[in-house]
């Protein structure tokens, strides 16, 4: 009759070992997919945060190269090294740890079904100030390379725009643009341009903090019209004087016979014998009426502007359209946003096109939430099956106790080895490489690999550490189970030794 018994408890125990695997595979898949820790190990474990300056910006720099729209020479090796090193400074590893930790307990539960909303902060307004700094310290170490930014792409063109082509001033002397913008360009002393840049970087800062409305920087030119003034001044002499130097000499009677009749812009065509070149520039001068200082303050620097003019309009054109329409999003992000990103924000970006989606992602997160809450029920139909198979195969509490601990304990061994078996057989690469993928492609699909594999290598020995604990405890309740039978038999013998008349062990 109990072999009976334990023959029909072979399909209760197959149907235990199925409900204990899916049990504690969904219990196990709860407390690892569905909980916030687990994301937050795998980034740690694969130090993602470090990740992102050691590989993933340089590789982002580099292959973006002089695509980038502005004209600002980030192609240089050592500059993109530095655009790291302010990233680093301004969101170090540690902020991007957190931000993204913070973001995870957020999101987690919400898609578990745990929460209705989400808001997630994510605090770029206090990490503008050090970005600064760490700029200022990257300028301050590329002094020249700001300095001939700030001269030949910024200011030089904008103060000599309405200059044309060039300027002409008395008796034929012309000075080009090209001498006009370098003259101006060296009345910038270093020093100045780089504060001036300095400032800008402060104005801009301001601005992306919402300090300020609307960015606008007026930098003072006048010491710089001034110093431009003297060279000019200093080079129309020069030619002038050089143009005296080659003329042929004449009388003169000969020379005040031209002079009376010459246009303004006309050189005369012979220098009286025996003047010298303060003789010929005086006479000149006393002819127009006006000095050759006066004529390039005249035809030239009181046409620069008093003010270089630096607002929102010049920071968008210099930074591309691309960059400029990302500019406005993030300052709105800012300031308008305060950081803070929530379900409904995600929601109202959809406009209404994914409505059927949207209405099945939270039937999914509902039914999840049902799952997880109730999930503990579930272990009461394994706990069922083993009573039913301990009182089917045994004929007492100790034989019953045994055959449901013993079948738990084989059951999970086998388990643990299969699983353990199974680990092997997980690919040497998950995420496929693509052949056609850039430098940042390629980096990324290796970080990905790295942490998928972590996270099936993690996912699996948590499975299997679980299975271990039942075998151990399972283990030491049938080692209690057969102590408890010995101390009970022995009793039972001394019993029977003293008493005759009590029933044998």
């Amino acid at each position: 009759m109990i072999w009976l018994r334990r023959v029909l408890s072979i399909p209760l125990i197959i149907l235990f070992v199925f409900t204990f695997v899916l049990v504690l595979f969904l219990s196990h898949l709860s407390g690892t997919v569905g909980s916030a820790g687990f994301y937050n190990g795998q980034m740690r474990k694969a130090h993602v945060y470090d990740w992102v300056y050691d590989n993933l910006t340089p590789a982002a720099l580099e292959e973006a190269g002089l695509e980038m729209p502005t004209d600002f020479p980030i192609d240089d090796k050592e500059l993109k090294r530095d655009i790291v090193d302010v990233a680093k400074q301004a969101f170090p590893p540690k902020w991007l740890q957190g931000t993204f930790e913070n973001a995870t307990r957020q999101i987690v539960p919400y898609v578990m079904g745990d929460k209705n909303s989400f808001t997630i902060t994510v605090a770029v307004q206090d990490r503008i100030d050090p970005m600064v700094e760490g700029i200022n310290s990257v300028v301050d170490n590329h002094t020249q390379v700001i300095y001939d930014y700030v001269t030949d792409e910024l200011i030089v063109p904008a103060v000599t725009d309405q200059l044309g082509l060039g300027a002409a001033l008395p008796y034929g002397i012309t000075l080009t643009d090209e001498e006009i913008s370098g003259f101006v360009a060296q009345a910038m002393p270093q020093d100045w341009a780089v504060a001036q840049f300095k400032s800008m970087i402060d104005n801009i800062a301001a601005y992306m903090k919402g300090d300020v409305t609307y960015l606008n920087m007026n930098i003072d030119l006048a010491a710089v019209k001034s110093g431009a003034a003297t060279f000019l001044t200093t080079l129309a002499d020069q030619k002038l004087e050089a143009a005296f130097e080659g003329l042929p000499t004449c009388t003169l009677a000969e020379f005040n016979s031209v002079l009376a009749t010459l246009p303004p812009d006309t050189l005369p065509d012979c220098r009286p014998s025996g003047y010298s070149y303060a003789d010929f520039k005086l006479a000149l001068q006393n002819k127009l009426g006006v000095t050759i200082a006066e004529a390039v303050d005249r035809d030239v620097i009181d046409l620069i502007p008093n003010f270089f003019q630096f607002n929102d309009a010049q920071l968008r054109e210099s930074m591309g359209a691309d960059m400029a329409e990302s500019l406005d999003s993030a300052r709105e992000f800012i300031v308008v946003d305060q950081g803070r990103i929530t379900d409904q924000d995600l929601r109202k970006s959809n406009d209404g096109s994914n409505d059927a989606e949207e209405e099945g992602f939270d039937k999914a997160r509902h039914t999840i939430h049902t799952v997880r809450t109730w999930l503990w029920t579930l272990w009461l139909i394994p706990v069922l099956l083993l009573v039913a198979i301990g009182f089917l195969c045994g004929r007492n509490w100790k034989s019953r106790l045994l055959w449901a601990l013993g079948v738990l304990f084989i059951a999970s061994l086998v388990l643990v080895t299969v699983v353990a078996v199974a680990r092997t057989f997980v690919p040497d690469r998950i995420v496929p490489e693509d052949s056609e993928a850039e430098q940042v492609g390629i980096v990324m699909a290796d970080k990905a690999d790295e942490i998928v594999h972590n996270a099936i290598n993690t996912f699996i020995w948590g499975f299997e550490v679980k299975l271990i604990l039942f075998i151990v405890l399972s283990g030491l309740a049938i080692a209690g189970v057969i102590a408890w039978a010995i101390v009970d038999r022995r009793r039972r013998q001394r019993l029977t030794q003293y008493d005759p008349d009590s029933p044998p062990a």
